[in-house]
């Protein structure tokens, strides 16, 4: 089933990440509901440990961080997200919508394919997500 579009919204689709798809969906309902200048700030501050994204669902085994309860920095899966969230943006602003009262209006992340890696990293295998990030105006 794949999710439709609506006419003032866009996109931005990420396929075999290697980031954890836990990690994603923690940031997709950090900043879900902001609008696209927001979420871009959070997400540069959670790269630069200035802001914990909070745990909420696959919050076992997370210390707590000030300000909040638990939660951490997943800066390489924040990296990943802001350039979706980037790309995205710009797919919005192709298509004739105002970038100025664009939000984030879903953020969906999936486990990606796992395989091994036989030789390296002692057949280990990484973690993958499929993201996808959907702005519309407001």
């Amino acid at each position: 089933m794949s999710l439709q579009v609506e006419e003032h919204q866009a996109k931005a689709v990420g396929k075999n990440l290697r980031v954890s798809w836990k990690q994603c969906t923690e940031i997709g309902r950090f900043i879900k509901g902001d609008s696209v200048e927001k979420a871009k700030n959070k997400l540069e501050r959670v790269i630069d440990k200035e802001l914990s994204v909070p745990y909420t669902k696959f919050d076992s085994d997370a210390g707590h961080r000030s300000g909040g309860g638990p939660g951490g920095y997943p800066v390489k899966a924040a990296e990943e997200v802001l350039k979706l969230v980037e790309s995205a943006e710009s797919n919005a602003e192709h298509e004739g919508l105002n970038t100025a009262s664009l939000e984030v209006q879903n953020v969906i992340s999936n486990q990606g394919p796992t395989f091994r890696t036989p030789k390296r990293h002692r057949g280990r295998s990484p973690k993958t997500a499929h993201i996808k990030i959907i702005v519309g105006e407001r």
